[in-house]
This record gives structure tokens, C-alpha cells and sequence, in this order.
């Protein structure tokens, strides 16, 4: 390995070597990238570990006694790293075990990706982003639903929620009128979801909200002060041909609890029949299952008639 520690020196990727993870060679490229001035202030760390972050230890710990056990080099690997100067990146690190002086050490190079990663993460955002309105799309609805599937936990629910007379705002002051308040009774629906939960826009003028609750109660007065908050809002929007428009709207909002297991279908059919039940009987209003409800009612029937 010293042999080629001249080609090291000048090379353009961050290199160090290490004897768990305690460094014997750096090379400059590896000394701007950690935040020192030279390789030899890296040669003082104790560990190089302080330059990512403490959660990643144990992995890294794993992969290194992996890689001098068995001689091979691990697969490269992405992590959060923060230089000395408290810089943050986003570095992609590869692993060879070498000779160094007669002991086994580990090459570690390293290209920062930083650029790339956040690049990536951008795009996969915008895929999951409705253009409009910037609220999550449908796929990711479905995306959320299917992983919070895997980490069940009671008091989850599902909401439609629909722009009442919508038809008539696009007739009557145009499509670029509407879409404008489209754009901020979906802000209004975006500041309803918490930490966890997810509002998304699924075409049209209709919302879903995937949110949790303690209970049917709270879940409704949640959704009842959406509802109340959007009635009470004007939406002022700008025309091309007239003086700026205040326009008021109404929401009507199908709502139902998730049962354990069970598929978005099945969950989604339930609150459109909630939301149909909403928009049929007066509009601006929450009805909370209303399927359930209907079979109750009906049990109830029947069972009047068989005592009668």
C-alpha cells in the first residue's frame, strides 16, 4: 500500500486509511473534506468516527470487522456526514481492506454526493407531488396507507373531502380563477395534517386526508373545524379583466375509521359513500360512516319487525 501513497496524495476523492477507524494516512483531499487544513491534523483524531454521525456507529463498526474477516470490500454505502466546521453533506463511502506496514487496515474512499442525493430526493418529491396544488398525489396516498399497514396502530382515519359547487366558480369566472382557489383552500387542507399524516389532492376538486385520532370524536371534530375553517374563509383572487374577486366556498366532507387490515378499496368506498351522503343531503357538512351507519339502521328495522 505505501507504494502508492504518491498517487493517493494527488488524488481528487478523499481517501483515509484506518485501523478501526483510528487514522494512519489521509490524504489532503480527505483533509478539506473532514474540515482540517492538512492530513496530518487528521492524523491527531482519535477516531475518525466524530466525522458522521453517532447513530451510523454500530453499522459501521459491523462492516468494518466484516470486511477484515473476510478480506472483501463492502458495497459502497450512503451517510450523513458533518465536518469539523459543523458543515453538513451527504457522502457515498467504499471500503477495501489492505495491507498497511503488516497489519490488516481499511481504504475507505469517498465521493460526495451531496448535489446528487438532494437532486434525487427532489425528483422523487415532485413525482409525488399533485402540480397544481402541491398537495401529495393519489400514488402517494397509496404509498402512505399501505406503509403505515405495516406499523399498525389504532385511531386511523380517512376523510374525502369536496369543493361544493365547484362547477359553478370555473363557469362562472373561468379555470384560471379556479385553480387559484384550488391552490388555497388546499393550504388550508394542508395545515390540517400533523406530523405522520398525509393530505393529498386526488383530481378535480376532491381531497383525501389520512390522519390519526384518539378516537371517532376527536377524528370528527377535527374534520368539523376543517370544515368550519374553510366556510369561514374568503379566497381572494386576481382577474385578468376585472378588479380583484372575493370568493366564499364550502367544503362536504365523507369521513370513516380504518379497520385493522383492511384495504384503502374497501376504506376509500366507505368514505365516498360518507361524502355522497354529505353532497345529497344540503352540502357543507361532515357525515361520518354513513355505510355503517345505513346497516345499523337497517338492523334496526328488522329487528322492530320480527318483535312485531
Amino acid at each position: 500500500m505505501p507504494n502508492f501513497k504518491d498517487i493517493l496524495d494527488i488524488h481528487p476523492n478523499p481517501c483515509v486509511i484506518h485501523i478501526n477507524f483510528v487514522p494512519q494516512y489521509a490524504n489532503n483531499a480527505f483533509a478539506r473534506f473532514s474540515g482540517h487544513e492538512t492530513a496530518e491534523d487528521v492524523l491527531k483524531l482519535e477516531s475518525i468516527r466524530v466525522l458522521f454521525e453517532e447513530a451510523h456507529w454500530p453499522e459501521a463498526q459491523r462492516r468494518y470487522q466484516k470486511a477484515i474477516e473476510t478480506g472483501q470490500a463492502t458495497p459502497p454505502e450512503v451517510i450523513n456526514h458533518t465536518d469539523m466546521k459543523g458543515n453538513p453533506m451527504i457522502a457515498e463511502i467504499t471500503d477495501k481492506v489492505v495491507d498497511w506496514y503488516g497489519q490488516k487496515a481499511m481504504c475507505t474512499f469517498i465521493s460526495v454526493v451531496t448535489d446528487q442525493i438532494r437532486r434525487e430526493r427532489t425528483l422523487r418529491d415532485m413525482a409525488n407531488r399533485d402540480d397544481l396544488t402541491n398537495l401529495f398525489n393519489r400514488r402517494y396516498l397509496s404509498k402512505q396507507f399501505e406503509k403505515a399497514h405495516l406499523t399498525p396502530a389504532p385511531g386511523r382515519f380517512l376523510a374525502m373531502v369536496d369543493i361544493d359547487h365547484f362547477k359553478r366558480i370555473n363557469d362562472s369566472w373561468g379555470h384560471p380563477v379556479g385553480d387559484q382557489v384550488l391552490r388555497q383552500v388546499a393550504k388550508l387542507i394542508e395545515s390540517f395534517s400533523e406530523q405522520g399524516e398525509c393530505a393529498s389532492r386526488l383530481g378535480g376538486e376532491e381531497f383525501a386526508l389520512l390522519f390519526m385520532a384518539d378516537d371517532e370524536q376527536q377524528a370528527i371534530e377535527r374534520l368539523e373545524a376543517l370544515r368550519q375553517e374553510i366556510e369561514g374563509f374568503i379566497v381572494r383572487v386576481s382577474h385578468t379583466s376585472r378588479q380583484p374577486i372575493a370568493i366564499k366556498c364550502t367544503v362536504s366532507i365523507g369521513a370513516t375509521q380504518i379497520k385493522q387490515d383492511e384495504p384503502l378499496l374497501s376504506v376509500s368506498l366507505r368514505a365516498d359513500e360518507s361524502l355522497y351522503k354529505a353532497k345529497n343531503t344540503g352540502r357543507n357538512r361532515l357525515v361520518f360512516n354513513a355505510t355503517e351507519a345505513a346497516m345499523m339502521q337497517d338492523e334496526m328495522i328488522a329487528d322492530t319487525k320480527a318483535i312485531s
